[in-house]
């Protein structure tokens, strides 16, 4: 959306865009917020 209308409250956390330009894509990747690699998933601590 924020491609759009180009309104702030609508563009991306800075976090998520960090994210997404490291190649942490969550699930789909097996990184994330989670290590999905592990049985259960373990929280990565990306300093949040």
């Amino acid at each position: 959306m924020y491609a759009e209308h180009r309104e702030a409250r609508y563009a991306p956390p800075p976090l998520l865009t960090r994210m997404t330009l490291v190649g942490l894509h969550g699930r789909k990747s097996g990184r994330g917020f989670y290590d999905y690699s592990a049985d259960p998933p373990t929280p990565l601590g990306l300093g949040v």
